[in-house]
């Protein structure tokens, strides 16, 4: 009896070695598929665990899910027998569709946003749900829905929330349990005036350690939700008990975290500062970790939960049944997969501007942008009137470069550059720039959208303005930036008086062929359509757009040499 007649409900072992192999090749063949698209989005995930906060245990979200997806993907006895090719593209073909268009389309029309929010990891479920869809049948998709929406947890956006929100509230528990023990045993002194550092003694000074954001038992609480979560899912009990079991492990954790810093200031009494803080301090943590969750799954009966039983009808049987063979699929998904791999591996270009989980590390343009080289701008005038546009923290501010520039890119016509910075990043598609000019009705040419490096897309136009008949070729950009531990973003608009006389030198302007793909797609969407410049429009362009990338280049090297913000739980 081979596995193709093996009827769902039985657990019969029918089907030959070669039917398991197949479908433990097919198994592969989709985790490539995926790890060939999402190479790089994975990769940010898995680099970001050796990060000391809270969003590291992110990383393991891919891991958990392959693993409960495999339990999960074993058919219920008595599951109806329902299979159908068409039904199986109908649902997959879209969702593959909608991962595609967010890696190809989007980076180019979000510039930096895109990155800031993780649209590829916001999307990456969709196309493990049609790769799921198209190797093993719409029922597969469904018996490990649960693992696929696990997935949506590898997400930062809502992590990053919950963690701001969540974490001033736990340092402050964290702290004022260890100073309620150590007003019982002396080992360590509070600071006067800060409630989160304590004096250790030991040799002649001591030694001072503070319960910073990153002590404070987040990273344990937050790897422990995922891990039990997903095991929740699979465990046989009441959604209540379940719940009593996730409430109590999550209490476990914060009272290990409070244990893990006695025992680093009980060693750091006795042994000194390198044995507590050097020695203990890195590892312990991940200590106490496996060991509470250890002890939770130890404990998972005493709430009235249990492993799954291994029985009901075989994964092989049921997936021969459903999809007997992938050859045409694989046909269609290989390709698909590398193009989204090229796609996916240019967003290693957003390393300089931006962190794995959207953190900004740019300093702003007043900060790390007015110098390059043969240039150097100051400003010459701000402008109040733009906060009735963009919120009432804003600011407006125009400066001017001045400088012949270097060998290969130098004007004698001074560039402007008109600089808003806000906590509001709706307000820029509210008021946009190109809305602004047609609402003056300043005569706008050749609007182009151009890639200026790091992830960053600008747009490049020209115009004129009637009241003086003064012609203008105009660059403008969006970009987050950080200002302390906030986020804020900021439009920079360079303008290039198209003066008849002015010496201008550039170079010819260039694009990588995906960013030019999707450029060109863009328009097409947008309707738009470029004319035929002139010899010398084509000069302004080149040069204008070569400077807004030395510009964002100088801003991401002078970034570099700053202090490192901190990420979201640090």
């Amino acid at each position: 009896m081979t596995a193709t007649t093996v009827a769902v409900g039985t657990t019969t072992r029918g089907w030959s070695d070669r039917d398991v192999r197949s479908v433990g090749l097919r198994t592969a063949a989709a985790l490539a598929l995926v790890l060939v698209a999402y190479h790089t989005s994975l990769w940010s995930l898995v680099r970001g665990i050796t990060v000391d906060t809270p969003l590291a245990y992110l990383g393991l979200v891919p891991i958990i899910s392959m693993g409960l997806g495999y339990v999960l993907a074993r058919p219920v006895a008595g599951e109806p027998e329902i299979h159908d090719r068409m039904v199986d593209r109908i649902v997959a073909v879209p969702l593959i569709m909608v991962a595609l268009v967010a890696l190809v389309l989007l980076p180019s029309r979000m510039s930096v946003v895109y990155w800031l929010w993780r649209i590829d990891l916001l999307t990456m479920p969709f196309f493990v749900a049609g790769v799921i869809t198209l190797l093993f049948g719409v029922r597969m998709l469904w018996r490990t829905k649960a693992a696929v929406l696990f997935l949506f947890l590898a997400w930062p956006m809502p992590s990053r929330w919950a963690v701001q929100s969540l974490l001033d509230h736990l340092s402050d528990l964290t702290a004022g349990a260890v100073r309620i023990i150590l007003s019982v045993l002396p080992l360590a002194e509070s600071v006067p005036g800060d409630n989160t550092s304590f004096i250790i003694p030991h040799g002649q000074e001591g030694f001072r350690v503070q319960i910073a954001s990153a002590c404070s038992g987040a990273n344990g609480l937050v790897g422990f939700l995922l891990l039990a979560g997903a095991v929740a899912l699979v465990l046989r009990g009441g959604r209540w008990r379940k719940l009593a079991w996730l409430a109590v492990g999550s209490a476990l954790m914060v009272v290990l975290n409070v244990a893990r810093i006695l025992l680093i200031i009980f060693v750091g009494r006795f042994a000194g500062e390198t044995a507590s803080i050097d020695v203990l301090h890195p590892g312990v943590g991940l200590i106490t970790f496996n060991l509470g969750v250890l002890l939770m799954v130890l404990v998972a009966h005493r709430f009235g939960l249990q492993l799954p039983q291994r029985n009901g009808p075989s994964r092989t049987a049921t997936v021969l049944r459903a999809v007997p063979t992938v050859r045409r699929s694989l046909l269609v998904l290989l390709p698909v997969a590398l193009l989204a791999g090229v796609f996916d591996n240019g967003l290693t270009r957003y390393d300089p501007i931006a962190s794995s989980v959207g953190t900004p590390r740019l300093a702003g343009f007043a900060r790390s942008g007015t110098d390059l080289d043969g240039f150097e701008a100051e400003p010459v005038a701000t402008f109040a009137n733009g906060k009735r546009f963009f919120g009432e923290d804003s600011t407006w501010v125009r400066f001017s470069y001045r400088g012949y520039g270097t060998t290969d890119l130098r004007s004698d016509v001074p560039v402007l550059a008109d600089v808003i910075n806000t906590s509001n990043l709706q307000s820029f598609s509210d008021f946009g720039l190109e809305a602004c000019y047609q609402f003056h009705g300043y005569g706008m040419q050749d609007v182009r959208r151009v890639d200026l490096g790091s992830g960053v897309t600008g747009t490049v136009l020209r115009w004129q303005d009637p009241a003086n008949g003064l012609k203008w070729t105009t660059l403008y950009w969006i970009w987050a930036v950080r200002q302390g531990a906030q986020i804020r973003y900021e439009r920079v608009v360079l303008l290039l008086n198209e003066v008849d006389a002015a010496g201008l030198v550039a170079p010819e302007v260039t694009e990588d062929l995906t960013d030019s793909f999707a450029f060109r797609a863009d328009e097409i969407v947008q309707g738009r359509a470029g004319s035929e410049l002139t010899e010398r429009e084509i000069a302004y362009r080149s040069f204008i757009v070569t400077f807004g990338r030395r510009v964002i280049g100088a801003a991401s090297e002078k970034s570099a040499s700053l202090p490192v913000p901190p990420e979201p739980g640090q």
